[in-house]
C-alpha cells in the first residue's frame, strides 16, 4: 500500500456504519466478533469494513481504528507518517444482524 499524503493513504470511515462489527448491530456472530478481534491482533492488522468489502474496496471500520486501531501496526505507520484519509461511506442500508437472523430461524423451526 502506498503511504502518501496525496489521497493514497490507509482510508477510514469517517463514521460507523448500521451493522459495525463492534456494536450490538453486527451480521455475525459474538463468537466470530472474536475470532475476527483475535485475528487483527494476532497479525498486526486492522478490520476492514464489510460495506467497502463488498464494493471490492478496502475502508477500514471507523470503529475498530477508534478502539483497537493502536494494535494494528500499519494504522500506527499511516499515523506516524500523516497518511490516513477519512471518507464518507454511501451506503448506508443497514443489513438484518446476526440477533435478528438468529430470531428468525428459531421462529421458523
Amino acid at each position: 500500500m502506498n503511504l502518501n499524503t496525496n489521497k493514497m493513504g490507509l482510508k477510514i470511515f469517517k463514521e460507523c456504519c448500521g451493522n459495525c462489527l463492534l456494536s450490538e448491530n453486527t451480521i455475525v456472530s459474538p463468537k466470530r466478533v472474536k475470532e475476527i478481534v483475535k485475528d487483527c491482533a494476532n497479525n498486526q492488522t486492522h478490520f476492514i469494513c464489510h460495506k467497502s468489502s463488498m464494493k471490492d474496496e478496502e475502508v477500514v471500520c471507523k470503529k475498530y481504528y477508534d478502539t483497537l486501531g493502536y494494535k494494528s501496526q500499519l494504522v500506527r505507520i499511516a499515523q506516524r507518517l500523516g497518511a490516513i484519509e477519512f471518507v464518507e461511506q454511501t451506503d448506508l442500508k443497514k443489513l438484518p444482524t446476526y440477533k435478528e437472523m438468529n430470531t428468525k430461524k428459531t421462529k421458523q423451526q
